[in-house]
């Protein structure tokens, strides 16, 4: 059965793109799936349409739950929002300003960890 993941991502000068610090306040997002022999047999790229709405903490986890993620990969996540993407069943991995293609090769061999521990403030 294929995975599928979600990663917040944020372009960098010279085309550079690497996980965005929040997930809830990223422009864009990027949807990997990744067949049982850990291939990446689809990417498909998203703009986020909640970016900068008040409320997207609460909406973008059913947002997200649409394209039938089982991961979210972000920089930091508040609480919150963890919680509403755990009430679908999606698990969260925060790790620091990795490029994508470092991150996708980290999760397919098992180095990237679900570092929950990296939360914002609610306030």
């Amino acid at each position: 059965m294929n995975q599928r993941i979600a990663i917040a991502i944020e372009e960098l000068p010279g085309n550079i793109y690497v996980v965005a610090e929040n997930f809830s306040r990223c422009s864009k997002f990027v949807v990997c799936e990744i067949n049982p022999k850990k291939i990446v047999v689809q990417k498909e790229t998203y703009f986020n349409p909640l970016n900068g709405h008040q409320k997207s903490q609460s909406q973008l986890p059913g947002y997200i739950n649409q394209f039938d993620v089982n991961y979210v990969i972000a920089g930091v996540m508040d609480k919150k929002t963890l919680s509403n993407f755990q009430q679908y069943g999606i698990s969260v991995i925060t790790t620091p300003q990795l490029q994508i293609k470092d991150v996708l090769e980290q999760f397919l061999t098992g180095k990237l960890n679900r570092y929950i521990e990296n939360f914002e403030d609610d306030n």
